[in-house]
């Protein structure tokens, strides 16, 4: 059953204890294009997206399966576009880390033959010291092998929470995502300023957006996020614009006239965690 909706923001009430989910600002989470999503949208009633990662994909620290992002995404956009049918797949295995996801990628994605790839990575290799290179080259691997068949892909990064922001790399991961998501056209999905922005809304209350382990999410914090991600990608159907990732935020031009990258003269810290 699909969780309530406020009727004055449109937004899934939290759960217990939020009425709705926190507040984000002005943060813009999802940068770049989307074009075979939004034309598959505008063009067909049927999608299918998905979702790779590790952990935070497959949903540990939900009570149960139904409470993961890819299973609350799929509800909330079947909800923001009514007659579609739209699959979204939990291709997420706890533990893994890219290299990991490279090996069955032909056999856990592709086979499904998707529209939008949703690919979550970077918190076990910044745990486990596996260098930045590594990941990068393999990132650009596996979203080299998923665009030759047409689809799109939308990085997301880290999760902000004490055992990610423990570690003195994050922020060479969070700044390598950057980087692949402009080197290769890829959309991200910065979740790690998604939950700077709770954290900054919530106060004291954010622990309940984390779970007691310190690191994943919980069932209400993927119900938010999902929310969120929804939301962003209601939006990139809706304006279907090319974004820039420069040092003021962003800047927007028609699909027409695309202008190149403005490479950021910010920090990976202050790019992905302060809202523009």
């Amino acid at each position: 059953m699909p969780p309530p909706v406020d009727a004055s923001t449109g937004e899934h009430r939290a759960g217990p204890g939020l009425s709705t989910c926190p507040d984000s600002g002005r943060a813009v989470l999802l940068e770049g294009n989307l074009p075979r999503f939004s034309s598959r949208v505008s063009q067909t009633k049927r999608l299918k997206i998905v979702t790779i990662g590790s952990s935070s994909t497959a949903g540990a620290g939900a009570t149960v399966a139904r409470n993961s992002y890819p299973s609350q995404l799929e509800i909330d956009l079947l909800r923001r576009f009514p007659g579609h049918a739209i699959d979204v797949v939990n291709s997420g295995v706890n533990g893994q880390e890219i290299p990991d996801m490279l090996d069955r990628l032909d056999r856990d994605v592709l086979s499904h033959k998707p529209d939008l790839v949703i690919w979550q990575f970077g918190a076990n290799g910044l745990m486990r010291g596996l260098p930045v290179d590594v990941m990068e080259v393999a990132a650009h691997t596996g979203i080299a092998r998923i665009k030759a068949t047409g689809a799109d892909v939308l990085l997301m990064d880290l999760q902000h929470a004490p055992r990610i922001d423990g570690v003195g790399r994050r922020d060479e991961i969070l700044g390598m995502m950057e980087r692949v998501a402009e080197s290769t056209d890829s959309a991200l999905f910065r979740r790690y300023r998604l939950m700077k922005a709770w954290a900054r809304s919530m106060g004291e209350r954010y622990g309940r957006m984390v779970h007691e382990d310190k690191l994943h999410m919980t069932d209400t914090s993927y119900r938010c996020m999902a929310g969120a991600l929804a939301r962003s990608l209601e939006t990139a159907v809706a304006r279907p614009v090319y974004v820039m990732r420069g040092a003021s935020g962003v800047a927007a031009a028609t699909p027409g006239d695309r202008p190149a990258p403005v490479r950021s003269m910010t920090s990976p810290r202050e790019s992905s965690a302060a809202s523009p």
